[in-house]
């Protein structure tokens, strides 16, 4: 069910205007930022993006719970300045931050702050953007604020997550996003699921790394990822794995006797409508013995 499954993909996949309308977004949230801190135009290179929107996995339908994750990269005289306060520079950080973004996102948009990050929650509820103060390291790593049990710097190394993904997404010829993706409309589908996306992408890569998938077809790569993080994932999530992998055993079973259109049902019942329904061939079969089977009388004697 080859083309099934990469017509499901490209159903959840964002669609350019999405990409267009996020990218607007938080290219204007590091913008005002930069504007503040910087005497110099912005050209982008202040922003890091990564997550999900720099790795591709995101999915539509988009939710509120989704959210483009960016970090802004800081002067460095900044950083001394918030690490001279005698209690909580990094909560003082995030405030001094969260009031600059509120000179352009009025109160039609929530902004707010916690831990180590401001979240933008815009009025469309759509790309949400979770903007994250950080400087910059020698060894392109990040130092960033955590503002809990009175504050503290911590290293942040997304360069390392995000290699780490794009060498094995090369390796397996785009199927760790592909998996992603798939899982995650799953785990989005399945309401009661709560596993993180960081999750569901380092379990992917190395699922990938320890298994041989290459002779395989895609419903029993999907299979075996399931049965890879079963003994992973937490135990309010371990009977929803449990259901997956008895519906893609039976769709897989459905498969090999033929009945691909009582397959993709299964499927649908683990992805949800995004996921095309085959025609049943029984159908078709009957509507084309009654084409042939029609009375000719022309040729009777």
């Amino acid at each position: 069910m080859e083309k099934e499954f990469n017509q499901f993909i490209e159903k959840i996949t964002l669609t350019t205007k999405q990409k267009d309308e996020a990218k607007t977004k938080y290219t204007g949230v590091c913008k005002k930022v930069h504007d503040y801190y910087y005497d110099c135009n912005y050209d982008g290179s202040t922003k890091f993006l990564f997550g999900s929107y720099k790795l591709k996995t995101n999915i539509r339908p988009i939710t509120k719970d989704q959210d483009v994750d960016v970090l802004i990269k800081l002067p460095q005289e900044t950083f001394e300045k918030f690490n001279n306060y005698q209690s909580n520079g990094q909560s003082a950080l995030l405030e001094e931050v969260k009031s600059i973004l509120k000179e352009k996102y009025t109160t039609t948009d929530k902004i707010k702050s916690w831990g180590k990050v401001i979240l933008l929650q815009f009025e469309d509820s759509t790309h949400n953007i979770e903007l994250l103060p950080a400087f910059e390291q020698d060894d392109n790593s990040f130092k960033i604020p955590n503002t809990e049990n009175g504050g503290s710097w911590e290293v942040f190394n997304p360069r390392a997550q995000i290699d780490a993904f794009n060498e094995s997404n090369k390796n397996s010829d785009g199927l760790t996003r592909k998996i992603c993706k798939m899982v995650k409309k799953w785990r989005n589908f399945t309401t009661s699921v709560s596993i993180k996306s960081c999750s569901i992408q380092d379990w992917a890569i190395d699922f990938l790394a320890s298994n041989k998938v290459d002779q395989l077809e895609i419903e029993e790569i999907l299979q075996k990822y399931f049965e890879f993080i079963r003994s992973k994932c937490s135990s309010d999530n371990k009977s929803y794995v449990e259901t997956v992998l008895k519906r893609i055993e039976k769709a897989i079973n459905y498969i090999d006797d033929g009945e691909e259109n009582e397959a993709s049902q299964e499927f649908r019942k683990i992805f949800g409508n995004e996921f095309p329904l085959v025609e049943d061939s029984s159908k078709t079969n009957s509507f084309d013995n009654n084409i042939f089977s029609t009375p000719r009388p022309w040729l009777e004697n």
